[in-house]
C-alpha cells in the first residue's frame, strides 16, 4: 500500500516537472521568435512615394553592408519587401530599390538615386583581377536599372527596357552608357581593370561593345548577328 502511494507521488511529482519544463521551453521558443522579429524589422523604412497622383506606401529594408575593395567605401541596399517574380540583385524574391553609400572615416553618405521608383536588376563591382578582395581594387560599379514600365502593366519586369550604368567606387559621377536595351547576356573586365565589355541584347540585334573605365566612352562595337525573337 505504501509502494502504491509512493509510486503515485513519484509521477504527479514527474509530471509537475514536465509541465514546468514545457512551459520553459514555450517560454524560450517565444522569446526567440520575439527577438528575431524584432532583428528583422530593424532594418525595416517605410516610404512614401509622391510622384503618382495618390500616395503609395511601401515597406523597404535596408540589406548589409558590402565593402567596396581597395577603398574606404562601403554601400548599403535597399531592398522592397514586397516579393517579385523571380531571382533579383536584393537577393531572392527582392528588388533592390536603391543604394546608400558611406565614405571614409566621417562615413559621408548620399543615395545612388533621389527616387525609390527604380528596379536595380544587378549591382558589380567592376575590379581589377586579384586573389584577395584588398587588393583587388574597384575602379568602378556596374548597374542594371529598370526605370519606365513601359508596358504599362503595373510593374518593373524583365518585359520593360533596361539601362546600363557606371558610376565611380562611392557611386558618384553616375553615368549610363546604354539606354532602352532588351537584356544583359554577360558583362566582363579586362585584366588591369580598364575596359569593360557588354554582350547585349538590342532589339533583335545582338551586340559586342567595349567602353573605357576611365571616360565611360564607348571604345568599339560589332554586331554579331540578327534574331527574330528574345533569347
Amino acid at each position: 500500500m505504501e509502494e502504491n502511494k509512493f509510486f503515485k507521488w513519484a509521477a504527479r511529482v514527474n509530471s509537475l516537472l514536465f509541465l514546468v519544463l514545457l512551459v520553459i521551453s514555450i517560454g524560450f521558443v517565444s522569446f526567440g521568435i520575439l527577438e528575431s522579429n524584432k532583428w528583422s524589422a530593424r532594418n525595416e523604412v517605410e516610404v512614401t512615394d509622391k510622384s503618382g497622383s495618390s500616395e503609395e506606401v511601401e515597406d523597404l529594408r535596408l540589406g548589409d553592408i558590402t565593402k567596396v575593395c581597395g577603398s574606404d567605401i562601403q554601400y548599403v541596399k535597399l531592398n522592397s519587401s514586397a516579393k517579385s517574380r523571380g531571382f533579383s540583385s536584393g537577393g531572392y524574391g527582392y528588388t533592390t530599390r536603391n543604394v546608400v553609400f558611406f565614405e571614409g572615416v566621417e562615413m559621408v553618405s548620399h543615395w545612388l538615386f533621389d527616387t525609390n521608383s527604380y528596379s536595380i536588376r544587378e549591382i558589380d563591382q567592376l575590379q581589377k583581377k586579384a586573389d584577395d578582395c584588398k587588393d583587388r581594387e574597384t575602379v568602378a560599379i556596374y548597374y542594371e536599372v529598370r526605370k519606365e514600365d513601359a508596358d504599362q502593366n503595373g510593374k518593373l519586369d524583365e518585359n520593360d527596357p533596361l539601362t546600363i550604368a557606371l558610376t565611380a567606387p562611392g557611386g558618384s559621377n553616375y553615368t549610363e552608357i546604354e539606354v532602352g536595351i532588351t537584356s544583359v547576356l554577360d558583362h566582363s573586365v579586362d585584366q588591369s581593370g580598364s575596359t569593360l565589355t557588354l554582350l547585349i541584347q538590342d532589339g533583335e540585334l545582338l551586340l559586342m561593345k567595349k567602353y573605357s573605365l576611365k571616360t565611360n566612352e564607348k571604345i568599339s562595337e560589332r554586331e554579331i548577328t540578327r534574331i527574330g525573337k528574345k533569347l
